[in-house]
């Protein structure tokens, strides 16, 4: 009921059946009672409610979350190279053979891909000419933490488990590492900055010097402007329409939306 994890014991695993059963029976013996009325099932144990089961058709469903490993486990079937391609944030093959053997629980692919090209891909690429700029002006980073870039993405559709519907990334410009935090408003933004900072500094001993954004609320307010200016971070704010300056970020917000 309240996001506490319950860990059920003596249980079955049938890799045919893709949903999973809980017996009353087995909950009655371990002392849990079970109240069914029309719409829901309430299970308690003493005087405490242990989870709550809403009723669908004929049958009375949990919320549950599942945790990531065995998520991966249920995943292990082969899928077609297009969707596999499609999930992976469409990479090419040859990356896709590197990542096989860098991590666990990659899926696999049922087929070898083909020379179709990808018209998600091709769709999901284009984009405005090139943003003119001259190279020999541009300032570019000298080593980690000296330039951050950050973006904030969202209200997104589907709200996480924890409720948040926002995402803010940072990324450093020059070893490309990505920080997600997930965020329930857009004013949440300075603590999570405030927490990256703290894991960036304390992790690599150097501290950050500046700071890339568009012009959005959640970067031009009094605190945030306030904050930066105590920690000696120089702010770096994009010309208004011109995204393109703070590109990194934003290409990394639209590559991790089509990986969701």
């Amino acid at each position: 009921m309240d996001g506490t994890s319950v860990t059920l014991s003596d249980v079955l695993y049938i890799p045919e059946v893709e949903g999973s059963l809980i017996s009353v029976a087995k909950l009655a013996e371990k002392d849990v009672v079970a109240q069914f009325s029309k719409d829901k099932c309430v299970f308690r144990y003493g005087d405490a409610t242990a989870m709550e089961a809403k009723r669908c058709g004929n049958v009375y469903k949990l919320k549950t979350v599942g945790d990531e490993v065995c998520h991966a486990a249920t995943t292990s079937r082969k899928e077609p190279w297009a969707v596999v391609h499609a999930r992976l944030g469409h990479i090419p093959f040859k990356r896709y053979e590197q990542l096989l053997t860098m991590a666990d629980g990659v899926p696999r692919v049922a087929d070898a891909p083909s020379d179709d090209v990808c018209a998600g891909f091709c769709m999901g690429k284009m984009r405005e000419d090139n943003f003119s700029r001259n190279p020999e002006k541009a300032v570019k980073s000298a080593g980690v933490l000296d330039l951050i870039h950050s973006d904030v993405m969202g209200p997104m559709q589907t709200k996480t488990p924890g409720g948040c519907t926002y995402a803010v990334t940072f990324i450093d410009d020059f070893s490309r590492h990505v920080t997600v935090y997930f965020m329930k408003k857009k004013t949440e933004v300075l603590e999570k900055f405030k927490m990256f900072k703290t894991d960036m500094e304390n992790a690599t001993g150097l501290k950050i010097k500046r700071h890339r954004s568009d012009n959005g609320g959640e970067y031009t307010g009094r605190l945030f402007k306030e904050y930066l200016s105590k920690q000696g971070i120089r702010h770096e704010k994009t010309v208004p329409y011109t995204p393109q300056q703070n590109g990194l970020a934003e290409r990394m917000n639209r590559s991790i939306v089509e990986m969701a």
